[in-house]
């Protein structure tokens, strides 16, 4: 590679300290190297020992600055989002139950619990550990239905 420039840009400065890890990632890169045939065995030796005794990266990059750029270390794994809607049926579902004796608004939070409870429960993408808490909004929040409209016929039926 004619421009070393880019190259040195793509690992960390010479002045960091090089780790274990990343003395193996070079010595498994000049094991590479040995089996395309760009070093002998000798240099392949050579290498790896001075590889072993580097402290910094800037030692590194100079065992390796004649052969083809290492290999960029993977990306680290992202992390799953954790599904929302399980948790939000849970309270929705939980808020339903005292809201019921204020009614219309115990059957409205009972509804969203509900609908929210079903859609994790049938498969919402990445519901699957938190069924149990889809399951109790959806319970919780039938309940807080049936309470809140019992408590609007109690209102209705006493004066």
């Amino acid at each position: 590679m004619s421009d070393r420039s880019t190259v040195d840009d793509m690992y960390p400065s010479p002045s960091f300290r090089a780790s274990d890890a990343d003395r193996e990632a070079v010595v498994a890169h000049l094991g590479t190297c040995l089996s395309e045939g760009r070093l002998s065995l000798s240099e392949f030796d050579a290498r790896t020992r001075h590889t072993y005794a580097a402290r910094t990266w800037g030692e590194l990059l100079r065992i390796v600055r004649d052969l083809p750029p290492l290999p960029a270390a993977p990306a680290p794994p992202k992390a799953d989002p954790q599904p929302v809607g399980p948790v939000l049926a849970l309270v929705f579902g939980i808020f339903s139950l005292p809201a019921a004796a204020c009614g219309p608004v115990g059957v409205i939070a009972g509804i969203v619990a509900v609908v929210l409870g079903v859609v994790a429960l049938l498969g919402a993408p990445g519901a699957g550990h938190r069924r149990g808490l889809a399951l109790a909004g959806l319970l919780c929040g039938t309940f807080g239905i049936l309470f809140s409209i019992a408590m609007i016929i109690l209102y209705a039926t006493v004066d």
